[in-house]
Protein backbone atom coordinates (compact mmCIF):
# COMPACT_ATOMS: atom_id res chain seq x y z
CA UNK A 1 0.00 0.00 0.00
CA UNK A 2 2.85 2.34 0.95
CA UNK A 3 4.60 1.44 -2.38
CA UNK A 4 1.56 1.80 -4.32
CA UNK A 5 0.49 5.50 -3.22
CA UNK A 6 4.79 6.56 -3.39
CA UNK A 7 4.58 5.44 -6.69
CA UNK A 8 1.10 7.27 -7.92
CA UNK A 9 2.74 10.40 -5.86
CA UNK A 10 5.63 10.17 -8.32
CA UNK A 11 3.73 9.49 -11.48
CA UNK A 12 1.34 12.55 -10.31
CA UNK A 13 4.55 14.56 -9.76
CA UNK A 14 5.83 13.79 -13.47
CA UNK A 15 2.49 14.90 -15.06
CA UNK A 16 1.80 17.88 -13.02
CA UNK A 17 5.39 18.95 -13.86
CA UNK A 18 4.99 18.15 -17.37
CA UNK A 19 1.79 19.89 -18.07
CA UNK A 20 3.64 22.81 -16.45
CA UNK A 21 6.19 22.63 -18.61
CA UNK A 22 4.05 22.16 -21.53
CA UNK A 23 2.34 25.42 -20.44
CA UNK A 24 5.37 27.47 -20.32
CA UNK A 25 6.34 26.09 -23.69
CA UNK A 26 2.78 27.25 -25.46
CA UNK A 27 3.59 30.71 -23.95
CA UNK A 28 7.12 31.08 -25.53
CA UNK A 29 5.95 29.54 -28.65
CA UNK A 30 7.71 26.47 -28.61
CA UNK A 31 5.37 23.99 -28.36
CA UNK A 32 4.56 22.90 -31.76
CA UNK A 33 5.98 22.43 -35.10
CA UNK A 34 3.29 23.73 -37.14
CA UNK A 35 0.76 26.13 -35.62
CA UNK A 36 -2.94 26.80 -36.18
CA UNK A 37 -2.66 28.50 -39.43
CA UNK A 38 -0.27 25.92 -40.92
CA UNK A 39 2.90 27.77 -40.61
CA UNK A 40 6.28 26.55 -39.01
CA UNK A 41 7.67 27.58 -35.28
CA UNK A 42 10.12 30.61 -35.75
CA UNK A 43 11.73 29.07 -32.62
CA UNK A 44 13.40 25.76 -34.00
CA UNK A 45 15.92 25.68 -31.28
CA UNK A 46 13.06 26.35 -28.39
CA UNK A 47 11.50 23.31 -30.15
CA UNK A 48 14.41 21.10 -30.32
CA UNK A 49 15.17 21.76 -27.29
CA UNK A 50 11.80 21.14 -25.71
CA UNK A 51 11.37 18.27 -26.94
CA UNK A 52 14.98 17.14 -25.45
CA UNK A 53 14.08 17.94 -22.34
CA UNK A 54 10.77 15.82 -22.96
CA UNK A 55 13.11 12.94 -23.81
CA UNK A 56 14.89 13.09 -20.02
CA UNK A 57 11.18 13.67 -18.60
CA UNK A 58 9.24 10.64 -19.80
CA UNK A 59 12.65 8.41 -20.66
CA UNK A 60 14.87 8.94 -17.41
CA UNK A 61 12.32 10.18 -14.95
CA UNK A 62 10.34 7.30 -13.94
CA UNK A 63 13.27 4.64 -14.50
CA UNK A 64 15.11 6.43 -11.80
CA UNK A 65 12.27 7.53 -9.70
CA UNK A 66 9.73 4.81 -9.67
CA UNK A 67 12.68 1.94 -10.62
CA UNK A 68 10.46 0.54 -13.45
CA UNK A 69 11.68 -1.70 -15.81
CA UNK A 70 11.47 -0.42 -19.83
CA UNK A 71 12.44 -3.73 -21.13
CA UNK A 72 9.37 -5.24 -19.27
CA UNK A 73 7.08 -2.33 -20.70
CA UNK A 74 8.24 -3.06 -24.13
CA UNK A 75 8.24 -6.96 -24.07
CA UNK A 76 5.52 -9.21 -23.35
CA UNK A 77 4.54 -13.03 -22.52
CA UNK A 78 2.00 -13.53 -24.62
CA UNK A 79 0.92 -12.58 -28.47
CA UNK A 80 -2.45 -12.20 -29.08
CA UNK A 81 -3.93 -14.03 -32.26
CA UNK A 82 -3.35 -13.54 -35.71
CA UNK A 83 -6.99 -11.86 -36.21
CA UNK A 84 -5.63 -8.38 -33.92
CA UNK A 85 -2.32 -8.45 -35.13
CA UNK A 86 -4.08 -8.03 -38.81
CA UNK A 87 -6.58 -5.52 -36.71
CA UNK A 88 -3.48 -3.88 -35.40
CA UNK A 89 -1.92 -3.97 -39.08
CA UNK A 90 -4.85 -2.16 -41.07
CA UNK A 91 -5.34 0.15 -38.14
CA UNK A 92 -2.17 1.22 -38.32
CA UNK A 93 -2.71 1.69 -42.38
CA UNK A 94 -5.73 3.58 -41.84
CA UNK A 95 -4.24 6.31 -39.01
CA UNK A 96 -0.72 6.62 -41.74
CA UNK A 97 -3.48 7.64 -44.46
CA UNK A 98 -5.10 9.64 -42.33
CA UNK A 99 -2.11 11.10 -41.47
CA UNK A 100 -1.06 11.83 -44.51
CA UNK A 101 -4.67 13.43 -45.67
CA UNK A 102 -4.34 15.36 -42.98
CA UNK A 103 -1.45 17.29 -43.69
CA UNK A 104 -2.44 17.80 -46.97
CA UNK A 105 -5.71 19.59 -45.98
CA UNK A 106 -3.64 21.74 -43.72
CA UNK A 107 -1.51 23.00 -46.22
CA UNK A 108 -4.34 23.33 -48.75
CA UNK A 109 -5.84 25.93 -45.83
CA UNK A 110 -2.13 27.15 -45.00
CA UNK A 111 -2.67 28.88 -48.45
CA UNK A 112 -5.31 31.09 -47.50
CA UNK A 113 -3.44 32.78 -44.14
CA UNK A 114 -2.13 35.86 -43.83
CA UNK A 115 0.44 35.13 -41.56
CA UNK A 116 4.06 35.07 -43.35
CA UNK A 117 5.35 31.94 -44.51
CA UNK A 118 8.49 30.10 -42.96
CA UNK A 119 10.78 28.04 -44.30
CA UNK A 120 13.32 25.83 -41.97
CA UNK A 121 16.22 24.56 -43.01
CA UNK A 122 16.25 21.21 -44.46
CA UNK A 123 19.03 20.40 -41.34
CA UNK A 124 16.44 21.42 -38.63
CA UNK A 125 13.88 18.62 -40.02
CA UNK A 126 16.91 16.08 -39.71
CA UNK A 127 16.94 16.92 -36.28
CA UNK A 128 13.86 17.49 -35.60
CA UNK A 129 12.16 14.36 -37.29
CA UNK A 130 14.98 12.15 -35.17
CA UNK A 131 14.36 13.84 -31.96
CA UNK A 132 10.53 13.67 -32.20
CA UNK A 133 10.75 10.26 -32.46
CA UNK A 134 12.65 10.04 -29.51
CA UNK A 135 10.27 12.31 -27.91
CA UNK A 136 7.09 10.11 -28.58
CA UNK A 137 9.01 6.92 -27.69
CA UNK A 138 9.51 8.15 -24.42
CA UNK A 139 6.19 9.57 -23.91
CA UNK A 140 4.34 6.21 -24.52
CA UNK A 141 6.67 4.07 -22.85
CA UNK A 142 5.48 6.67 -19.57
CA UNK A 143 1.61 7.15 -20.99
CA UNK A 144 0.68 3.82 -22.01
CA UNK A 145 3.73 1.91 -20.33
CA UNK A 146 4.41 2.72 -17.07
CA UNK A 147 1.38 4.95 -16.17
CA UNK A 148 -1.48 2.98 -17.73
CA UNK A 149 0.17 -0.71 -16.63
CA UNK A 150 0.57 0.94 -12.67
CA UNK A 151 -2.75 1.80 -13.19
CA UNK A 152 -4.09 -1.36 -14.19
CA UNK A 153 -2.57 -3.08 -11.05
CA UNK A 154 -3.96 -0.51 -8.77
CA UNK A 155 -7.65 0.40 -10.31
CA UNK A 156 -8.58 -2.28 -12.85
CA UNK A 157 -8.79 -1.65 -16.80
CA UNK A 158 -12.30 0.52 -16.85
CA UNK A 159 -10.82 2.85 -14.29
CA UNK A 160 -6.96 3.24 -16.05
CA UNK A 161 -7.96 3.65 -19.23
CA UNK A 162 -10.52 6.30 -18.40
CA UNK A 163 -7.78 8.04 -16.12
CA UNK A 164 -5.22 7.71 -19.37
CA UNK A 165 -7.21 9.22 -21.28
CA UNK A 166 -8.41 12.08 -19.56
CA UNK A 167 -4.92 12.92 -18.21
CA UNK A 168 -4.05 12.82 -22.06
CA UNK A 169 -6.86 15.18 -23.24
CA UNK A 170 -5.73 17.55 -20.23
CA UNK A 171 -2.45 17.76 -21.87
CA UNK A 172 -3.60 18.93 -24.88
CA UNK A 173 -5.46 21.93 -23.59
CA UNK A 174 -2.80 24.11 -25.09
CA UNK A 175 -3.63 22.67 -28.17
CA UNK A 176 -7.17 23.99 -28.46
CA UNK A 177 -9.90 21.94 -28.53
CA UNK A 178 -10.44 20.37 -32.11
CA UNK A 179 -7.40 18.53 -31.10
CA UNK A 180 -8.00 17.36 -27.48
CA UNK A 181 -11.14 15.93 -29.21
CA UNK A 182 -8.93 14.05 -31.35
CA UNK A 183 -6.73 12.86 -28.23
CA UNK A 184 -10.01 10.84 -26.82
CA UNK A 185 -10.69 8.33 -29.51
CA UNK A 186 -7.02 8.09 -29.95
CA UNK A 187 -5.92 7.73 -26.81
CA UNK A 188 -8.60 4.77 -26.50
CA UNK A 189 -7.50 3.26 -29.15
CA UNK A 190 -3.26 2.99 -27.98
CA UNK A 191 -4.70 2.22 -24.34
CA UNK A 192 -6.65 -0.94 -26.23
CA UNK A 193 -3.91 -2.10 -28.42
CA UNK A 194 -1.07 -1.67 -25.43
CA UNK A 195 -3.62 -3.81 -23.00
CA UNK A 196 -4.26 -6.20 -25.96
CA UNK A 197 -0.76 -6.54 -26.50
CA UNK A 198 0.43 -6.05 -23.07
CA UNK A 199 3.13 -4.11 -23.51
CA UNK A 200 3.77 -0.40 -25.05
CA UNK A 201 4.79 -0.93 -28.36
CA UNK A 202 1.40 -0.24 -30.39
CA UNK A 203 0.96 2.69 -28.79
CA UNK A 204 4.33 4.03 -29.78
CA UNK A 205 4.21 2.66 -33.48
CA UNK A 206 0.75 4.40 -33.56
CA UNK A 207 1.71 8.01 -32.16
CA UNK A 208 5.19 8.28 -33.97
CA UNK A 209 3.78 6.54 -37.12
CA UNK A 210 1.15 9.38 -37.49
CA UNK A 211 2.73 12.20 -36.14
CA UNK A 212 6.16 11.85 -38.52
CA UNK A 213 3.93 11.19 -41.64
CA UNK A 214 2.33 14.14 -40.77
CA UNK A 215 4.61 16.89 -40.39
CA UNK A 216 7.18 15.02 -42.95
CA UNK A 217 4.43 15.20 -45.41
CA UNK A 218 3.36 18.76 -44.61
CA UNK A 219 7.23 19.90 -44.84
CA UNK A 220 7.44 18.20 -48.40
CA UNK A 221 4.77 20.44 -49.26
CA UNK A 222 5.95 23.41 -47.73
CA UNK A 223 9.54 22.85 -50.33
CA UNK A 224 7.57 25.68 -52.48
CA UNK A 225 8.27 28.11 -49.79
CA UNK A 226 11.01 30.79 -49.77
CA UNK A 227 11.77 32.08 -46.71
CA UNK A 228 14.27 30.44 -44.06
CA UNK A 229 14.49 30.69 -40.52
Amino acid sequence: MVMQTTNSLMHLLIYLLFFGFSWMCRINGIHRLINDNGVFTRKPKGLISAHFIGIIWFGLIPVILLKNSVLKVLTSDKMPNSFFVFLFILIFMLIITFAFKQSKTAFENKQGSSESFIRLSSEFFISYFIIRALFLFAYELWFRGFLLFDSIHWFGIPSAVFINVSLYVLLHIFNGKKEMLACIPFGILVCFFSILFNTAWPAIMLHIGFSLVYEHHFYRFNLINTKTA
